[in-house]
Parts: structure tokens; sequence; C-alpha cells
């Protein structure tokens, strides 16, 4: 089988980091894979030049990345297009590409546009997703895939001795809620939770969370790491993983935290609460809600042996489900039935 591996975007996000795991799957599974993506992009910095072709798209229908594409394509000769992102598929889509009938669109999130319905066929990250998608393109070909990557394992951590060290890794985005997350933080503080919130990630809402900390008098127990580069050491360094997303369609990060061996508080929205097993393997609660988190989280705090004991009941489950090795069994499985089904 060969592959064309498309994301465009330039940005650091989850859904682009993504794209890089599709391509390391496939290439541990025998896959011929060739990936296209902004130069400066995820898959740009870590693909050697014998595995990727750089294409810059400026806009949605850039004519001149359609052409490298189309070059692309027909150079590679690809069974299969696999694109992340809408602006990669409305590309791929265009009659003088080549593509729509190789085209199968990866979906991570719920902002897929009308053209998803004419692809191939659609890889969706989380049963909600593809719910989304199958309600609004019924005759589409559906597939569920859940989100995986190379999990770093470490031992299940230990109830701490006094502050409390919370934290959340993500890309600094209204959809993450870390805002909620700091008010919640005021809350624990005021009722005389000794805890202290590390925030790994970057993004536009920085210098306004920032802003927020000091407006909040947290300056002090709050500290913004930037870019993390080794998810499973920022992780298993927590004593509680929050997760207090607005929006989740997955959300790989708590797949790695379970794997990293930290307690986890999310709130119950579509991707957490079915990696978390509707509760089962974490502490679920109310989204943008400050006070609930806040209350999650001292209930976590309150009763740690439960909360260690779900942490190691998580981390079997995260090694079993969404490791590199399970993503590309199931990678591979689902790519076959496509093929299989013309």
């Amino acid at each position: 089988m060969r592959i064309l591996n498309i994301m465009l975007a330039q940005v650091r996000g989850g859904v682009e980091t993504m794209s890089l795991r599709y391509h390391e799957a496939l290439k541990a599974s025998g896959v011929a894979v060739l990936s296209m993506g902004h130069p400066d992009g995820v898959l740009g910095e870590a693909l050697p030049s014998t595995e990727f072709r750089p294409v810059h798209a400026l806009f949605n229908h850039d004519p001149f990345a359609a052409a490298r594409i189309a070059a692309a394509a027909r150079a590679f000769r690809p069974d299969l297009v696999l694109t992340h992102g809408n602006r990669a598929t409305g590309i791929c889509l265009l009659p003088f590409v080549g593509t729509t009938k190789r085209t199968v669109q990866v979906i991570h999130n719920f902002r897929h546009k009308g053209q998803s319905g004419r692809v191939r066929a659609a890889i969706c990250v989380s049963a909600s997703v593809a719910a989304s998608v199958r309600r609004k393109h019924p005759g589409l070909d559906v597939y569920e895939l859940p989100n995986f990557g190379p999990l770093g394992v470490r031992a299940v951590k230990s109830a701490p001795l006094d502050t409390v060290t919370l934290g959340t890794l993500g890309r600094l985005h209204v959809n993450k809620g870390i805002d909620v997350m700091l008010r919640a933080l005021a809350i624990l503080r005021e009722r005389g939770l000794d805890a202290r919130l590390r925030i790994g990630g970057d993004g536009p809402l920085r210098a306004e969370l920032e802003a927020l900390t000091r407006e909040l008098g947290l300056a002090a127990a709050v500290d913004f790491v930037g870019w993390v580069a080794d998810a499973a050491d920022f992780l298993h360094g927590l004593d509680l993983f929050v997760l207090p997303s607005r929006v989740e369609p997955l959300g790989l990060v708590v797949a790695e935290s379970m794997a990293a061996g930290a307690p986890i508080v999310a709130t119950g929205i579509d991707g957490p609460k079915e990696i978390l097993q509707d509760g089962a393997l974490g502490t679920l609660c109310a989204p943008d809600d400050p006070a609930a988190l806040a209350a999650a989280v001292a209930a976590a705090a309150a009763d740690w042996p439960s909360s260690l004991n779900k942490a190691r009941a998580a981390q079997a489950y995260a090694q079993a489900h969404f490791s590199l090795e399970a993503g590309c069994a199931r990678l591979t499985a689902t790519l076959d039935a496509i093929m299989a089904g013309g």
C-alpha cells in the first residue's frame, strides 16, 4: 500500500502532531508513505527529505499548492491520500489534482465542512466526531480510530506530602478552558488547599491568561512553562493532571497523562468522557464551571487512594488502546477496510 499523508498547517497543536503520528505508524507497519506540509510545520521539522515534500498553501484552494500536490501524487502514485484539516481536503478534491476518489479525510474535530461528504471515506478520532459526520453525511463511509502516540509510561504517582502540583498541557486557546482552571485554582486556594498550577503549551491567549493570573492574585502559584518537548516527564511531575477544556473531540493528552501515571480530573465532555470511561478512570466535572472544577480537584485530592487506584487502571487502559503499537494495528486495519470497500 502507498499513502500520501497531508497536513498544511504551520502551527504546533494536537491535529498537526497526529499527522506526524500517522506517518510514523504507517512507516512502522511497512507502508510506503510520503507526507506533505508546511516547510516549517511539524512534518517538515520531523521528517527526512526522502519522506517529506514541502508545500505552502497561502489560502483555501491555493492553485500553486494544488499544482504541487498534484505533481507529487502523479509521481508517488498513492493508493490513498490522507488529509488532515479542511484546507488539505479541499485542495485534494479539486478536479485537476486528480485525487478525489482516493482522498480519505481524517476528521479530528467538529469543524468539518460540507466538502467532507465528497471524500472516499472519513476517519474520525472519536465516537462523538463520527456521529456528527454521519448526521451531516449519512451516505459516507465513516470509520472510528482514536488518536494514538508513543506513550511515555512512568510509575503511577504517590500521594503528595504537602503542596499539590496541578498541571495542564495544550494549546493556549479558548477551547482549552485555561481561564476556567485559573479561576478554579483561586477558589481552591481561598478554601485552604495548598496548590500550584503548571501550564504547559503556548498559543494566542498566553498574554491574556498571564494577565488573568495577575488579576486573580495567583502570580506566585502559577508557572507558564511554554512548549513542552517531553510530555511524559512534564505530566509525571504533576500530582493531578487537569483538563478544563470547553471543547475536546478526543484529547490525546489525557491518554498521555494516563500512561505517565498522573491521576486525572477532566471536564465530562465528548473525548475525555470517552477516554476516561465515563469517570471510571478519572474524575469528571461539568465544563466551563470554575466551581465545579474546583470541587472535582478537591474531591480527587481528598481521597488519594481512590485517585491512585483509578490512575493504575487508566495506565493499563491507555497502553492497550492509545499506544503507537495499538494505533499501527488499527490504522492499517482501517485502511485495508477502506481499500476493500472500493
